[in-house]
């Protein structure tokens, strides 16, 4: 237990911050570039960041598949999502649902999932997804897609690639994501520059997609991806916390109980005990 605890203090913990804080910088970024042109710039920053660092990338079959998962399918649904939702914040709410989809897919692939880890996980869900009046929408089956397709990325990484070399990994992951990232960037696109806005699309790269995706995928190498799914639901709460202190949005009714649900769902995960197989 301690060593989880701590492994969850190292990777998760400073996820939820990095995370958390990519929502109201988005929010400001996005007053003057386009959703496709953030995502590209962060794979693209990612790329030179991670290649540098790494000196070269890790290539393969595994890991392209890695790459549609938790990049390009995850990215491109989102962003379209965000495009077609009236309501841009819910579909971020329902890619939250991802922990409920790890859950099923671990139990499908033969994990024994302990009665009270899967309480948590599924409280922690429930707390993300109270927090918003949710509407039916395309965006939203969008949304939910993109916690479906990054479910699948996780459970495949914890499996079968988590023994790679972490840093040329994202670097290839990043790379191949361009092409396809890039062909839908026409969709909505507007782009005012400014020095400001550059370096702030830069420093929302280095936090949601070099230092995130960094510390995710540390985090689900330790913890496994139940776990690490379990502790990703403090993202949401901690971009509430953010949001309030940057944006001076303060949230609402709804949001706080939805938080406090989430934690207690964290905590009886974490103090669960679960047997994922790994191949």
């Amino acid at each position: 237990m301690q060593r989880l605890v701590s492994s969850f203090i190292k990777w998760i913990l400073p996820l939820s911050i990095f995370w958390g804080l990519s929502f109201p910088l988005t929010k400001i970024v996005s007053y003057s570039v386009s959703p496709m042109i953030i995502s590209l710039v962060r794979v693209s920053v990612a790329t030179l960041f991670f290649y540098a660092l790494g000196r070269g990338f890790s290539i393969g079959f595994k890991q392209f598949i890695n790459a549609v998962l938790n990049f390009i399918l995850f990215l491109i649904f989102l962003n379209l999502g965000v495009f077609l939702s009236p309501n841009p914040g819910l579909v971020a709410v329902m890619i939250y649902t991802q922990p409920i989809f790890v859950l099923v897919i671990e139990w499908i692939m033969g994990s024994k999932v302990k009665i009270k880890g899967a309480i948590g996980v599924v409280l922690g869900v429930i707390g993300v997804v109270s927090s918003a009046t949710l509407s039916f929408n395309l965006g939203l089956i969008l949304g939910l897609l993109a916690g479906i397709s990054w479910a699948g990325g996780t459970v495949y990484y914890s499996r079968y690639l988590a023994k790679e070399d972490l840093i040329k990994l994202n670097a290839f992951m990043a790379l191949v994501s361009i092409p396809f990232l890039g062909l839908l960037t026409p969709l909505d696109y507007y782009f005012d520059f400014s020095i400001i806005v550059l370096g702030l699309l830069i420093l929302l790269a280095i936090l949601a997609q070099i230092l995130g995706f960094f510390f995710w995928f540390n985090g689900v190498r330790e913890l496994g991806s139940i776990y690490a799914s379990s502790g990703s639901l403090l993202v949401p709460v901690m971009a509430y916390l953010l949001s309030f202190i940057i944006l001076g949005v303060v949230p609402t009714i709804s949001q706080i109980v939805g938080s406090i649900i989430t934690l207690v769902g964290v905590y009886l995960t974490l103090t669960s005990k679960f047997n994922e197989k790994s191949s």
